[in-house]
């Protein structure tokens, strides 16, 4: 059984753009040809799973006490109803659970190609970049979790993918994922290795020892190799201004919960979505 793509929304703005973005994504997982438009494409593509947690005792949460509250079965059909009109041929699935939205989702990604989120809902607090779902997600899902940025890209082109990569530990997960999205979405893969320490020249033979077998195995995927004095966080979120999407890798001590310094920088502040790829 193909495993879908499944995407939790909570009835914000944002909830329904990670929405739509996974649709396109979950069309694109099934097309062979790089960079395909989606519009009028005949493929299904790979399914899309829609998900809303739902809170198991609403009426003791604040707020909800005046009022009627809102359907969220009225959510679920809007949302199927925008996504049968912009994308026809995806198969879609919607589904509603009686439980925390982070517990949910962790368990919907046991069964899931990729997991999509905003970075925050329609909770927490106002100014906030990313939320705590989101966070949660990044640290302990088993499956590849993409998180949406609070701020909708601007008008810089996207004509990349970036992926984070410490030549000295490749992260092999991270670096399949990387090359498989460059090669459907038609674009080049700019690897970015930071360096604090060590020689510039000594650095960029590292990092293209690194990449040797891999630019073998995807001969049709366009490389460009960056090595980078300054710090891991800022050159990714540099990097981020004019990439349709930046992946990262996720140490197997980061199950613990814990992204690191550079995870949380960059889940912070980077201006495309961002895939966190769990090593093994």
């Amino acid at each position: 059984m193909e495993l879908p793509v499944t995407v939790g929304i909570d009835g914000s703005e944002a909830g329904l753009a990670a929405a739509d973005w996974a649709a396109r994504e979950a069309l694109l997982r099934g097309c062979p040809l790089r960079g395909c438009p989606l519009r009028g494409c005949p493929l299904r593509g790979c399914p899309l799973r829609v998900l809303h947690a739902l809170p198991l005792m609403p009426h003791l949460l604040p707020g909800r006490f005046a009022g009627r509250r809102p359907d969220p079965g009225a959510l679920l059909h809007e949302v199927r109803h925008i996504l049968a009109v912009r994308c026809p041929q995806l198969e879609t699935r919607t589904d509603e659970v009686h439980d925390i939205a982070t517990a949910a989702l962790l368990a919907a990604g046991e069964d899931a190609e990729r997991l999509v989120v905003a970075a925050r809902g329609a909770g927490g607090c106002p100014g906030l970049r990313i939320g705590s779902t989101a966070l949660h997600l990044a640290a302990r899902a088993g499956c590849p979790t993409v998180v949406l940025p609070a701020d909708p890209p601007g008008p810089e082109p996207r004509e990349q993918v970036v992926v984070g990569l410490d030549a000295r530990r490749p992260a092999e997960a991270a670096l399949e994922f990387a090359f498989a999205a460059a090669h459907r979405h038609g674009l080049p893969l700019q690897v970015v290795h930071a360096s604090a320490a060590g020689v510039q020249d000594d650095e960029d033979e590292l990092l293209a020892r690194a990449l040797a077998p891999w630019q073998a195995a995807h001969p049709e995927v366009e490389v460009v190799a960056d090595t980078s004095c300054t710090g891991a966080g800022l050159a990714l979120v540099e990097a981020s201004a004019k990439a349709r999407l930046l992946v990262l890798g996720r140490r197997p001590a980061a199950l613990a919960g814990s992204l690191g310094p550079v995870g949380h920088a960059v889940l912070h502040h980077a201006a495309c979505p961002v895939a966190v790829i769990a090593e093994t």
